[in-house]
């Protein structure tokens, strides 16, 4: 939890969980709250409705349908004030996406009927368009703040239900064309009450003329806000129209020179030299109107010490002009990257690297604080604490033999080992069609099935158990680690805890014990406050692994996730192979699950190539082990055995 104001409390209150489900501080709150894989209502209606409006044949009974099931799914996540404010069009389109489920699930040709569905009253197409443009309502948006808050109050919801209000609130902010990062700085100073951003919203908001605030108040300083009022303060911010105004907006390059020149333009972007930007911040005078007016125009928001001076920056400065904009930055942010994209690709150079952050002026005064700052780099293995090396040695043995000469299948396997790596360093989109094709190739090898059929035959529970081991694990070693969210007095157990479960075995190489993952689990729970999320995450984990009813039903609700996935995946590569929607957030939420998959399947492949078995063997045994789990879990006798048996 990273405090916002001074009305941080601990242990946290459910205003504290709030603030942390809306901020932004890393691109790791970025990522979904909700769980790999999960649509939102937004995605999912604009999803199905790319589908329906094109022509149906036999051949798209499979598209039809899973985007139909993830909309359907993305309903059932929707909160009671969300369901309340949409109504009918909520009733209708997921009836109507139910109708045609049934409908394509039929054996034959259903052309006609699909046909006919289509022009039912409502005409469906027409119900998902309404559908998606009432999602960008400001009173749809306080819906689901409204169900996020309730979900953030009480203490018996899910970590999962509780992530799919948060990651729901944000696409909403999205559909709006507002960025939930923006949005987020805002709310999160107003949810701890400090002064800094109470006033900052009351400027938005009109309540204040920012010319009779002579002194602004700094970011620790309280403003006296009860909840209540903070929450009805957040509700009035997201309800309020984008201010009317000149728009100007500030970015920064890395690793980035301009010439011979101090600055330029390209259209409404004019890119600046660092030494230049920070010499114009606070230029005043008679002979200055050279400078831009917002710098010009410097008060508390705008300080010389909050500009980076490392080398090589380069600033732009993008003016949108005079309008109402809902992201005025994210609408500058695409403008400027575009302009400076098109300048690389002719170069093919990997430098002007984006930094984080931006300054945003309406007529001519700064709206915020800049905060500015590099990307985090990709961390490296200090080269002692890569293990690649003893994995090397492993392999003297078990592979050398096989390598004089290589199998024409083992030679095809490291090829294929290639692509899987070559998938890892592209996007989302390319990484999907390579990472199926991996997946293809392997069950190629093992039988000729089609690759998804090979993969709900052979891995779907073998997925399942490791989703349950994956959480079991990470979430006791997370909440384990960090003694800064529980109260002195449990911090030494909690360093005991951390000890057990991951022990230290060489250079990178670590023993993991899932058994005595299970055992600090209660502790865990015990000494974490309810209202953060990893406590949220242990009260969800626990009751999960309560008895043995209880993980098989875990069981139930992962095979949804799977069977979701798994279509989402084939229909989203197919449309991309041989043409159909395929947006790029659709496609986000499967390349982790699509990279991850044919990682496993094709290292099993290559441990049957290596040990003798041979990759069918392989394969075999791995679907035998993982269908006898899950066979035995309903009749277990206690969670322990459900779980490791």
């Amino acid at each position: 939890m990273f405090p916002s104001g001074p009305a941080f409390h601990f242990p946290p209150r459910s205003l504290d969980e709030l603030h942390d489900a809306v901020g932004w501080w890393t691109r790791a709150d970025d990522e979904p709250w909700s769980g790999v894989g999960a649509v939102a209502l937004p995605l999912a209606v604009s999803e199905a409705l790319s589908w329906i409006t094109g022509s149906f044949d036999g051949k798209r009974k499979q598209p039809w349908k899973s985007a139909m099931d993830d909309l359907r799914l993305a309903v059932g996540r929707c909160g009671s004030h969300l369901r309340s404010e949409l109504g009918q069009d909520l009733v209708t389109v997921d009836d109507q996406a139910r109708q045609l489920i049934s409908i394509v699930s039929q054996t034959g040709n259903v052309s006609n009927v699909v046909n006919g569905w289509k022009s039912t009253v409502p005409i469906p197409a027409a119900a998902l368009e309404r559908l998606l443009a009432r999602l960008a309502e400001p009173a749809v948006m306080v819906a689901a703040w409204r169900d996020l808050v309730d979900a953030c109050q009480g203490t018996a919801v899910s970590s999962d239900d509780l992530g799919s209000r948060r990651d729901l609130f944000r696409s909403l902010l999205s559909s709006a064309e507002l960025s939930p990062r923006d949005a987020g700085r805002v709310l999160t100073g107003v949810l701890h009450d400090s002064a800094t951003f109470v006033t900052e919203a009351r400027v938005l908001l009109g309540d204040l003329d920012r010319d009779d605030i002579s002194t602004w108040p700094g970011p620790d300083e309280a403003a006296g806000l009860d909840d209540a009022a903070r929450l009805a303060l957040c509700e009035r911010l997201l309800t309020t129209p984008p201010r009317d105004g000149h728009h100007v907006v500030w970015l920064v390059f890395g690793q980035a020179h301009l010439g011979d020149a101090s600055h330029f333009s390209v259209g409404p972007v004019t890119f600046y030299i660092g030494p230049m930007f920070q010499g114009m911040v606070g230029q005043t005078g008679a002979d200055k109107e050279w400078v831009p007016a917002e710098l010009r125009n410097a008060d508390g928001w705008l300080r010389s010490e909050d500009i980076p001076t490392d080398d090589y920056l380069v600033f732009a400065r993008v003016d949108l002009g005079h309008g109402r904009f809902a992201d005025p930055v994210g609408r500058a942010t695409d403008l400027a990257h575009a302009i400076v994209s098109i300048a690389r690709f002719d170069t093919d150079t990997s430098n002007w690297v984006p930094w984080n952050g931006s300054l945003h002026a309406v007529d001519d005064r700064v709206t915020g604080m800049p905060l500015f700052h590099a990307p985090s780099l990709h961390p490296h293995l200090v080269p002692t604490e890569d293990p690649t090396g003893h994995v090397l040695e492993g392999l003297s043995g078990m592979l050398g033999p096989h390598l004089s000469p290589v199998p024409d299948t083992l030679r095809a396997a490291i090829d294929v080992v290639r692509w899987w790596q070559e998938a890892g360093d592209q996007s989302n989109l390319p990484r999907v069609v390579l990472d199926v094709r991996v997946v293809e190739w392997v069950a190629s090898l093992i039988g000729g099935d089609e690759w998804h059929e090979f993969l709900g035959q052979t891995w779907k529970q073998h997925w399942i158990r490791s989703q349950i081991h994956q959480c079991l694990f990470n979430t006791c070693a997370e909440a384990a680690s960090r003694p800064g969210a529980v109260a002195p007095e449990h911090r030494a157990q909690m360093e005991r805890a951390h000890s057990k479960i991951q022990v230290r075995k060489g250079p990178g190489t670590y023993a993991l014990h899932l058994d005595r993952a299970l055992e600090i689990l209660p502790g865990l729970r015990a000494i974490y406050p309810v209202h953060t999320r990893i406590g949220r995450r242990l009260d969800t984990l626990s009751a999960r692994l309560a008895a043995p009813a209880t993980v098989e039903a875990w069981c139930g609700e992962l095979e949804v996730n799977w069977t979701s996935q798994v279509n989402r995946l084939r229909r989203l590569r197919n449309a991309l192979t041989h043409g159909g929607p395929a947006s790029a957030g659709a496609v986000e939420t499967v390349g982790a699950f699509g990279h991850n998959i044919a990682r496993a399947a094709l290292r099993v492949t290559l441990t049957g190539l290596v040990d003798g078995r041979g990759p069918v063997l392989a394969h075999d045994e791995i679907k035998a082990n993982a269908d006898s789990w899950r066979a035995s879990v309903p009749d277990a006798p206690d969670v322990a055995t459900a779980l490791f048996a």
